[in-house]
């Protein structure tokens, strides 16, 4: 966790003198401190909150010289405190922090104000080299750090981790005017981080002062504006009559949002009790075609009319207890409410109805994403929390501080669908699957067809955390702390009407005598409309449960100043967690997870020109508390096929049917309760990742500063689910195999690439044994891996003579066969437990350029001040496009062995044309986004700002990611109508005027 790097430290050295003192003072916060330096005249204020002090060396009672300094996040502040009589000397905050050694950027409110970016911290992440945004069907919040999955991040505010509980994709957010300093560390972060192989988003909040200060603003981005969006066009497959057609009608969105903001801060005690409250609501309209044109019911439920409202404040109470004890107390409310109203469209002419036929009301939740299963509709909506923090500082002595934090984070989902009927079950009915001169679009259609979210869901994180620091010599800085937190959560949901009919038909090449993959016999041998290849598929979903998880580290390190130019921090965390499951019975539990890192800092000629840095460390990362929800749960996923002879006119259900298969679950998902000794092998070894930097910072000239870092990382094990039970048979006889046979097996959660032990059901009456399968058994081709190698460029212009300006560029290469915890493939939300490692086959061919792969990327920002009145900012991003890869169904051959590996659906690397594996396709198109501001502080009116953002300034719009399933689920080898086809572009141009006033009393 992140409590000490919510603070800042202010260094010096002065000449030995056994009379002399350092003061500071808060200039904000009133925050008073006086220490005396050590034998070697060095100084290290430590743990202060972010803000600008006055530096004060003192000689008995009398002032030598003063220095103003500002502390800045999770950094050392210098200061060259003068030894003769001087008043307010002040100087230069140096450009280079030459002691610290992790990676990445910090942007403080006055820079977050200054660019053109709409207001949220997922753009200000994007900020950083080495981040790119996530798969767009994880949220908007998703971010890959490094090449590293989208849960694989930690992100902070005062401190206390916000990370979405459920999931750990996002995190929960705050008034972005409250942001005092946002820190986005994109790697070789001490010990005192821990829960994160991606990257750190660690943000500080905005505090009172000692001078009372109100503001209030508002910004406008009209749809008038707004650039048009582009279709999404089917793709041109050559066998399918929708080729080049309107798959999703964009032309007509239509966006506008008003943000209105303000706050006021002050002393309720001077120098002693300071509050901060702020607030943000955010309105959204926003209206789009919802559905695909192949859509049987467009005509009832087609046109999306969302109206959503996020009211965000803070409440921060500051207290300075005395000179040696601060409390503060942080309140954060984050809220998401949505109002999704379904009225009809019409693809033919592009019209929309007026009387609302469908819908939901949203708390925190969001309805299914288009191209996302049902079931993920929490992952991509925004977190929504409720935080309270409190956390007392105490300056025991010069040598000691203690700081003491605990916390709690609580998340509210709700859904309240309109027009939902009992029992109607939504169907799919693609133009190509629809037998002639049958109708498919029924008079009488599910008002709400996403998946049902159960009462009272939602999800609380409590936790606590105790950090020490004591200066134990000269040379020697001793840092340690424990952190514990408890989740618990109540999740589930259950398919709108409890299922899903999706009409089908094989190859127009087959014969309808043919026996698909999983079934007992032909589509024709079943009658009906089978006769002409056409079937039907019943799927089943239904889960939920109440796990629980329960986390703690503990860490220490020692901050060693090795010669007056060098400082070595060699660190060694320890954590560990466990998973529970609806009834608290714990299915993983990982103990003993030691993490040494190594961090060293050399100020090459001592005056701060020039600094090389490096690092290496081991990170971890703990499993999700939405895994017990259905992997651990008692979950209902199954299929079952058959042939019809019509279809009802009113619903939409077949009619006459005649089954052609068994009910099938490839994980056998059949509603019944699992044992949680049997969820996860025996051996399991936790997902953790190796890392190292090197690099150089350089002040250029007085004005420039450039660096180069190399970075490497290699996922050294990782976790995920194994489904097959084919290499565990073969290790039974007699009785004990025929009852596993029988009886099926759930799959469990295992290292891939390592031997491994389960615990499985042999008999009645609860019988287990163990039984190892190793690497070579299991019969994957190739073990888990992932590795991230970077090279980074940067050239900065520090805020002087006007203007500021950052440039970064990175080549980077992010290849493997693991993406993380999440699979962007297909966009699977099951957080941990991916369809990768399922079975042998799924990861034939499976290794190349990750989804998060981004070549080169080049990211310029920055602010140019004209006059005291007017002001223009840039930022511009250039970065190649994502990988693009085919996958297509199982072939038949492969799938003849009972495992119904057919109901996986497209996402096999095991095409029978064309070249197969991971971005075997090449990419993407290169994306080119321009954002750009103006300015402008009349004079007339002091206090008051009025900015014009123009975000994506050329309105270029770039493919994001592609359908990358070549077949039909559960088709055999028909070829999917929207087969390569792009789902998701980058947005259109926005502009956002906004108007600020402040005033300080």
């Amino acid at each position: 966790m992140a409590q000490s790097n919510a603070t800042g430290n202010i260094i010096g050295k002065i000449a030995p003198d056994a009379s002399a003192s350092v003061s500071i003072v808060g200039a904000d916060n009133g925050l008073k401190r006086t220490i005396s330096p050590d034998a070697s005249g060095a100084f290290r204020i430590t743990s202060l909150p972010v803000g600008n002090y006055k530096v004060t060396l003192m000689k008995g009672s009398s002032v030598v010289s003063t220095q103003d300094v500002e502390v800045r996040i999770g950094q050392e502040s210098e200061v060259a405190l003068q030894q003769v009589q001087t008043v307010n000397v002040t100087s230069r905050r140096r450009a280079i922090d030459v002691t610290s050694s992790n990676s990445g950027s910090s942007f403080n409110s006055r820079e977050l104000a200054t660019l053109p970016l709409a207001p949220t911290v997922a753009n200000i992440v994007q900020l950083a080299g080495g981040t790119t945004r996530a798969d767009s069907r994880y949220g908007n919040n998703a971010a890959s750090f490094g090449g590293s999955s989208a849960s694989e991040n930690a992100a902070y505010i005062n401190g206390f981790p916000v990370t979405n509980s459920l999931y750990q994709v996002g995190y929960s957010s705050l008034p972005f005017g409250s942001i005092a300093e946002a820190q986005i560390i994109t790697g070789g972060y001490g010990a005192e981080f821990g829960r994160s192989t991606g990257g750190v988003v660690n943000i500080t909040t905005k505090s009172g002062t000692n001078n009372w200060e109100f503001g209030a603003g508002f910004t406008y981005a009209p749809d008038s504006l707004r650039g048009k969006a582009k279709n999404i066009m089917f793709p041109n497959t050559g066998a399918n009559k929708t080729d080049g057609t309107i798959f999703n009608y964009r032309e007509g969105d239509k966006l506008t949002e008003k943000v209105y903001n303000a706050y006021v801060s002050g002393p309720l005690i001077k120098d002693k009790l300071f509050i901060y409250l702020g607030g943000e609501f955010t309105k959204m309209d926003r209206e789009t075609a919802r559905l695909g044109s192949s859509s049987t019911v467009n005509k009832q439920t087609g046109w999306l009319v969302q109206k959503s409202d996020v009211p965000r404040y803070i409440a921060k109470i500051d207290w300075n207890i005395t000179d040696n004890n601060r409390l503060e107390y942080t309140h954060i409310s984050d809220e998401s409410n949505v109002d999704d109203q379904y009225y009809s469209f019409d693809y033919a002419t592009k019209q929309r109805g007026y009387v609302q036929q469908g819908g939901a009301k949203f708390k925190n939740y969001s309805a299914g994403v288009l191209f996302l299963n049902a079931t993920g509709a929490a992952l991509a909506a925004a977190q929504g929390s409720n935080i309270d923090i409190l956390k007392l500082t105490s300056y025991v002595n010069d040598d000691l501080t203690v700081q003491a934090l605990v916390g709690q984070a609580k998340t509210q989902r709700e859904q309240n669908p309109f027009g939902y009927i009992p029992g109607l079950r939504p169907i799919v009915a693609i133009e190509e699957n629809r037998a002639p001169g049958v109708n498919y679009s029924p008079s009488q259609v599910q008002g709400f067809s996403s998946a049902l979210l159960r009462d009272g869901a939602q999800d609380t994180n409590r936790g606590y955390r105790l950090d020490l620091e004591y200066k134990l010599a000269k040379q020697h800085t001793i840092r340690g702390g424990l952190d514990h937190n408890k989740i618990n959560a109540l999740n589930g949901t259950e398919a709108a009407g409890g299922g899903t009919w999706t009409y089908l038909r094989i190859d127009k090449a087959a014969s309808p005598n043919t026996v698909m993959a999983g079934h007992n016999i032909s589509p024709a041998a079943g009658g009906g409309y089978g006769t002409q290849g056409y079937y039907v598929r019943e799927n089943l979903q239904r889960g939920g449960s109440t796990p629980s998880v329960v986390q703690s580290a503990q860490y220490i390190e020692d901050r060693y100043q090795a010669t007056e130019n060098l400082v070595v921090t060699l660190g060694l965390r320890n954590e560990s967690f466990k998973n529970m499951n609806g009834i608290g019975e714990t299915f993983v539990e990982q103990k003993n997870m030691l993490a040494p890192r190594l961090n060293a800092a050399w100020n090459v000629y001592g005056d701060g020109s020039l600094k090389v840095f490096g690092t290496a460390g081991r990170y971890f990362m703990q499993l999700p508390a939405n895994m017990a929800v259905r992997f651990a749960g008692a979950s209902l996923n199954t299929d079952r096929f058959y042939t019809y002879t019509g279809v009802d006119p009113t619903t939409g259900a077949p009619l006459g049917l005649s089954p052609i298969s068994n009910v099938l679950s490839a994980n056998n998902e059949f509603g019944q309760e699992k044992r949680a000794n049997e969820l996860a092998s025996t051996n399991l070894k936790a997902h953790f990742q190796d890392e190292i930097n090197l690099g150089f910072e350089k002040a250029l000239t007085p004005d420039f500063n450039g660096g180069v870092k190399f970075t490497y990382r290699k996922l050294k094990n990782t976790i995920d689910d194994y489904s097959d039970p084919r290499a565990i048979s073969a290790k039974l006889t007699g009785a004990e195999k025929a009852y596993f046979d029988d009886h099926g097996w759930n799959g469990a959660l295992f290292n891939p690439g390592k031997d491994n032990t389960f615990m499985i059901p042999v008999g009645p009456n609860g019988a287990q044994r163990a039984v190892t399968i190793t690497a070579a058994d299991a019969g994957f081709p190739e073990q888990a891996k992932r590795t991230y190698t970077s090279l980074e460029f940067m050239l900065e212009h520090p805020m002087r003579n006007g203007w500021y300006g950052k440039m970064n560029y990175t080549w980077s290469r992010s290849e493997g066969n693991q993406e993380g915890q999440t699979k962007s493939d297909n966009g699977q939300a099951d957080v941990g437990f991916s369809s990768s490692w399922d079975f042998p086959e799924t990861m034939i061919n499976g290794s190349g350029l990750l989804p998060n792969n981004r070549t080169h990327q080049l990211k310029t920002y920055g602010y140019y001040e004209f006059t005291s009145q007017f002001g223009v900012g840039g930022n511009l991003l250039v970065a190649t496009g994502r990988p693009m890869s085919r996958t297509c169904n199982i072939p038949a051959a492969m799938d003849n062995q009972g495992l119904s590996l057919f109901q996986y659906g497209s996402i096999f690397f095991l095409c029978p044309t064309g070249p197969n594996g991971r971005g075997a396709y090449g990419t993407l198109p290169t994306e080119m986004r321009l954002d750009l501001n103006f300015i402008y502080k009349p004079e007339q009116i002091k206090g008051i700002v009025f900015k014009v953002d123009v975000l994506n300034a050329t309105n270029r719009q770039v493919a994001q990611s592609i359908d990358e399933a070549y077949n039909t689920t559960a088709a055999g080898t028909v070829v999917s109508p929207t087969a390569g086809m792009i789902n998701s572009y980058s947005s259109p141009r926005t502009v956002r005027l906004s108007a600020q006033y402040s005033h300080k009393f």
